[in-house]
């Protein structure tokens, strides 16, 4: 695992300048620094769509390509600002991020931190690419029902380790962003399995997290891992939907700040 890594709170889903400017404000107010143990991380929606047409229609979670740049020059000092990325066409996968990050000079002016490639398995080969053509880049996987299939958690693991050790984070997370929550025993068997499995990348945990519920649940992940060698992040459960189509909802700042000081006092209570 890059020593550079380290783990994160996420709150995911941000469109628009105004939203990430108020939530790296919240994290900070919460405790949280790119000099604390865990990092406030700012997810981005992004997908062969929005690279296409520069939108996703009717996806209010997804800003206009002309946007990320603004935004993650809003954060970059302050916050690790990933993009999470999906195509239908995952051997386009390559060619998509290097079209992406090369947008308005993202990556060669260094805004972005991260990719997070969600509901696609990279070839081998597609890590070593992105790798090779993004020094620095820190990139999770997202390993999910959707990605995995009926692999068992230590088939997984065994591939992970094997195939994937430059891989910074791995994203456990059955929600997709619709709120729903992640089962905790399961979590823990798989994030265990995967430790022993040989599995070196920081483990993120996604699923169901609100403002409510996010000390509860992570104050017995600390319990059952025994440490909080683990990285979170939330996105459907900061949002009040307008309808019910995915995305057709907007963030709840109100409902970040929860998320975030609920989060500081279980994660930075040793830090107080």
């Amino acid at each position: 695992m890059p020593q550079t890594s380290k783990n994160y709170v996420g709150v995911s889903g941000v469109a628009s300048v105004e939203e990430a400017k108020s939530v790296a404000s919240l994290a900070r107010n919460a405790g949280f620094s790119m000099g604390s143990e865990h990092v406030p991380m700012i997810g981005l929606q992004a997908s062969y769509k929005s690279l296409k047409y520069g939108f996703s229609e009717g996806n209010r979670r997804v800003p206009h390509m002309d946007m990320l740049a603004p935004i993650l020059s809003a954060v970059r000092r302050d916050t690790f600002p990933t993009i999470h990325y999906y195509t239908k066409e995952p051997e386009r996968l390559v060619d998509e991020l290097t079209a992406l990050l090369k947008y308005d000079g993202i990556y060669k002016a260094d805004l972005v931190g991260g990719i997070q490639i969600n509901r696609v398995w990279p070839t081998e080969h597609q890590m070593w690419e992105l790798k090779n053509r993004f020094h620095g880049m820190k990139i999770t996987l997202q390993m999910s029902k959707a990605v995995t299939g009926e692999m068992t958690d230590a088939q997984v693991a065994e591939k992970l380790a094997k195939e994937y050790k430059d891989v910074d984070y791995i994203l456990l997370d059955s929600s997709h962003g619709k709120g729903v929550e992640f089962d905790q025993e399961g979590v823990v068997s798989t994030y265990e399995t995967f430790r022993n499995g040989g599995v070196r990348s920081r483990m993120v945990i996604a699923g169901g997290f609100t403002g409510s519920n996010v000390k509860e649940k992570t104050l017995w992940l600390r319990g059952a891992l025994g440490s909080t060698d683990f990285s979170i992040d939330a996105e459907g459960g900061l949002r009040d939907k307008l309808g019910e189509e995915y995305g057709n909802d907007v963030m709840n700042l109100d409902k970040v700040k929860d998320y975030l000081n609920g989060a500081a006092g279980i994660l930075l209570a040793q830090k107080r």
